[in-house]
């Protein structure tokens, strides 16, 4: 009877010998996925990897996938090793990369260094033993040099090496090269024992050299049936604190055979489209919203699964057109100046997904069509409908938006019917709420907020080029001596404020720092620059008055008519005191 605890086989790792494996390398049996990144080890990583190999110790475990006989991903050979031509691999190595590359070319000299072992540190002459590891000197044990392309690095590698240091990737002929250390010691001390000498150093050999190539590298194969998402899965786990390698890489490598170079796609996109850069646009984000126009969805699982080489030729170029498009318009009509105030980023690509169908419109109607995209988005931001479960949301957005959005047509998203928009939310909600905090200083912009210091309307530009950024307006420190009863972390209490302006605010009264401004700006200008950032002002107000509840009292009213004009709804108002506790 099998236990339940009893280990799958499938995760024992098989120790594989390290010649066998690097002889399978050469021949193009075992290769990297083309997703792989590059081999990036320094000399000293593998110095230190061939130290413990030589002692015996554990370098941990390597994944392979077994491969069929249908190539789902392109391959590529190690570094130093001979080039694939067409070969298909028998397995991909998913996980030891960076071992084995830098062994296979110390093993077999093809990389940048050459490395050696100085035979004498491992023999203690005077008791003619051999050394235990933990006697061994193993920073002059094991050296490398680069390999001598120059006369001078000739001359200098000669000045490093010494008879006894034996060239690692000669591992196979050592007992040859002994036989000639030897006679050369002989010649240059007849009163050495060659004999003897051949005897302590096969010892040594025994002991230090022979791992070299029986070292047993504990491995575990994936069977060629493992599906893709499994892989995937696996590869990203593995990869968390190196450099990220997930389903855009996966699917580079499998749509490579079949003519689609999702690379050379992207790199060309990014090349042509600045905002792709400037917004960090993640690529397999790209891929969410081509599977969003292919088939309805933008979850993972339907990427690995549905995607086809087809969909990206087709869909792959107005994705990209739209993504961009989508960004121009947020930051030209709707406040979005920077990418880290754009809300969500999940919400741009059910936009971009329909974004061809849009601009396919005669001019008047894609004019609608655009308020129609930009009160999606509105919705989408202050009924935070993608706080949780984005992927789905997505999906769900863009099965209505492909419709309603350039045409009109079926239901609104249901961020625009179907989800609360209350005035209780604005007023209680703190900093930590990203989406509304984001997207109240870009209604802010969309409104022509004025700069503090120049009086002119904020823009991409101005932005870029002032440091402008989320400040307090009733300062925390003030808030604090006063005892202010409500949080200074409330989204009203924030506003985008330049630098110069702040250091004036710093820790005074509203009242005071008004004044200075007053002084600095003149009272025309700062008037209206605060009534540009939805601040009431007047000697009544109270922000004149530093009275932090009325001054948050009257700014949620003016951000209500912001936010119900941007959304096209009407707010539900602020009953009563208990109302304003929730969702802080």
């Amino acid at each position: 009877m099998t236990s339940a605890y009893e280990s799958d086989p499938i995760f024992d790792p098989v120790p594989r010998q390290l010649s066998n494996i690097v002889t399978r390398i050469r021949a193009g049996e075992v290769a990297l996925p083309d997703f792989q990144r590059n081999f990036v080890w320094d000399a000293a990583r593998t110095e230190e990897l061939i130290k413990s190999i030589i002692s015996k110790f554990p370098v941990g475990t390597l994944l392979l996938w077994k491969q069929g006989s249908e190539e789902l991903f392109a391959s590529r050979n190690f570094e130093g090793a001979p080039e694939l031509a067409g070969k298909k691999p028998d397995e991909l190595v998913l996980d030891g990369q960076q071992r084995l590359t830098a062994l296979y070319q110390a093993l077999t000299g093809t990389g940048d260094e050459l490395y050696y072992l100085k035979v004498d540190e491992f023999v203690n002459f005077d008791e003619k033993t051999i050394r235990e590891f933990h006697e061994v000197d193993f920073e002059t044990a094991i050296i490398s040099v680069p390999k001598a392309s120059t006369e001078t690095q000739r001359k200098k590698n000669e000045g490093i090496l010494t008879l006894s240091h034996f060239p690692i990737s000669d591992v196979s002929r050592f007992d040859d090269w002994l036989d000639d250390f030897a006679d050369a010691a002989k010649e240059g001390d007849a009163s050495i024992d060659a004999k003897a000498l051949r005897s302590l150093y096969r010892q040594m050999r025994d002991k230090y050299v022979i791992p070299l190539r029986s070292y047993g590298l504990p491995t575990l194969t994936l069977p060629e049936t493992t599906p893709i998402e499994a892989v995937c899965t696996i590869f990203e786990t593995l990869n968390r604190t190196g450099k990220p390698l997930g389903p855009f890489e996966l699917l580079t490598a499998r749509y490579y055979p079949q003519g689609v170079n999702l690379r050379e796609y992207w790199d060309e996109a990014r090349s042509n489209y600045r905002a792709l850069v400037d917004f960090k646009i993640d690529p397999y984000n790209v891929l969410q919203a081509v599977t969003l126009r292919a088939h309805g969805s933008a979850q993972r699982s339907d990427i690995l699964k549905k995607l086809t080489a087809d969909d990206i030729r087709e869909h792959w170029n107005p994705v990209i057109k739209g993504i961009a498009g989508v960004i121009d318009m947020l930051q030209s009509d709707c406040g979005v100046v920077d990418a880290k105030w754009l809300p969500y980023g999940m919400v741009l690509f059910p936009m971009a997904a329909v974004w061809q169908e849009i601009m396919e419109l005669e001019p008047l109607d894609r004019a609608t069509a655009t308020e129609r995209i930009q009160r999606f988005f509105w919705n989408s931001v202050f009924t935070t409908n993608y706080d949780q479960g984005a992927n789905s949301q997505a999906g769900a957005d863009y099965s209505r938006l492909k419709n309603w959005a350039p045409k009109g047509e079926g239901g609104a998203p249901e961020a625009i019917e179907d989800l609360p928009l209350d005035a209780a939310t604005f007023r209680s909600a703190s900093v930590r709420r990203k989406a509304l905090y984001a997207g109240l200083m870009c209604l802010l912009v969309k409104s022509r907020a004025e700069d503090f210091h120049t009086g002119q309307a904020m823009t991409p530009y101005r932005v870029g080029e002032t440091p402008i950024d989320s400040h307090h307006i009733f300062p925390k420190a003030f808030l604090a001596r006063s005892g202010a009863a409500e949080s200074s972390e409330l989204l009203l209490n924030r506003s985008l404020i330049d630098a110069e302006t702040n250091r004036i605010i710093k820790d005074k009264a509203p009242s005071d720092y008004l004044q200075d401004m007053a002084d600095a700006y003149g009272e025309d200008k700062l008037r209206s620059v605060l009534n540009s950032h939805a601040i009431k002002v007047g000697p009544e107000s109270g922000i004149s008055r530093d009275d932090y509840t009325a001054f948050l009292d009257e700014r949620l009213d003016t951000v209500v008519q912001l936010v119900e004009r941007a959304t096209g709804r009407t707010l539900v108002e602020v009953e009563d005191e208990e109302s304003t506790d929730q969702l802080a």
